[in-house]
């Protein structure tokens, strides 16, 4: 949150200043004319007045578009730290779910009943697809990388277990959250069709090797 009200008042000193100085722009030919002398010579006046409307009306285009540049980099910053705010919170309940199975049960009950040890593991890999939708989101990862880390994630029993379980879920969810969340999932769901066709998930008891004694 500390970071997000800096990028706040920083962006929101920026925008002020650029309203200002389309204000002072729009405001200059009436404050000369204010401040002019009695015996002014207006036909001169009037050629420079139309120089600088000339002039002014650039300037004041440029300070419009940073308003608008910084406006749009205000609102993608805040939606990144939004973003990551979420993925925060849900880690947090991950962990703590890690730590006591117990509160397994407070999730509901899966599409069929597993062990305790794997819908432990399900949950580790839910929080891993969750951080690659954070960071895809964002912008931070591209839609190959999605699709390749994916179907390596489900070339094992555990990913390949988990999607085939909750892939679902993670579609119906995507619909409310836009279409970008949508483009992931389908992402998502190109590399575990890539992982199926590759052939059947890999055992964890081939993922290593035994240490040596």
């Amino acid at each position: 949150m500390g970071v997000l009200r800096t990028h706040l008042k920083r962006w929101t000193g920026w925008s002020l200043l650029g309203i200002a100085l389309i204000a002072l722009a729009a405001a200059t030919p009436f404050l000369l004319r204010h401040a002019a002398p009695s015996r002014t010579d207006w036909a001169e006046l009037a050629d420079v007045s139309q120089t600088y409307a000339a002039v002014s009306t650039f300037f004041s285009g440029i300070a419009l578009i940073g308003v608008v540049a910084s406006l749009a980099y205000q609102a993608r910053q805040v939606h990144n730290d939004r973003e990551d705010a979420q993925l925060a919170a849900h880690r947090e309940l991950t962990l703590r779910l890690l730590d006591d199975p117990d509160l397994l049960v407070c999730w509901g009950p899966p599409p069929r009943p597993i062990p305790v040890k794997r819908a432990k593991q399900h949950a580790y890999v839910n929080l891993i697809v969750s951080f690659w939708h954070a960071d895809y989101i964002v912008g931070r990862l591209s839609e190959e990388v999605v699709r390749g880390a994916a179907a390596h994630l489900f070339r094992g029993e555990i990913g390949r277990e988990f999607w085939d379980m909750q892939g679902e879920n993670w579609k119906s969810t995507a619909s409310t959250r836009g279409r970008r969340s949508e483009r992931f999932v389908e992402l998502v769901d190109e590399g575990f069709v890539r992982a199926r066709a590759a052939g059947p998930p890999i055992p964890t008891s081939l993922f290593y090797l035994s240490d040596p004694v």
